[in-house]
């Protein structure tokens, strides 16, 4: 799965913390520490796959914990408009 950033949305951290705000709808997202984390792995590497490879080889984590907790956080900014989730394109020759 690919996940893109809005285009209207702003990112600020403070201090280990994320404030997400969406310019064209208002809305509003608090991140702790982990959750900003995943959301700055997010904007750079926006495959689901390369988030969570980025993520185990930083942290000692269980994968499937991890992979529950980025699809919670997904969920939610998804619903909130902040993130598109987008099926990953794969090109096949023939």
């Amino acid at each position: 799965m690919f996940i893109r950033i809005a285009e209207d949305v702003m990112f600020r951290v403070l201090d280990d913390e994320a404030v997400i705000l969406n310019l064209a709808t208002g809305t509003y997202f608090g991140l702790n520490s982990v959750g900003t984390c995943l959301w700055q792995l997010i904007a750079e590497h926006g495959s689901v796959e390369q988030v969570v490879a980025a993520f185990l080889a930083e942290y000692e984590v269980e994968e499937s914990q991890l992979r529950q907790d980025l699809d919670d956080l997904i969920q939610q900014l998804v619903q909130k408009g902040l993130v598109r989730s987008e099926a990953e394109q794969t090109s096949q020759a023939g």
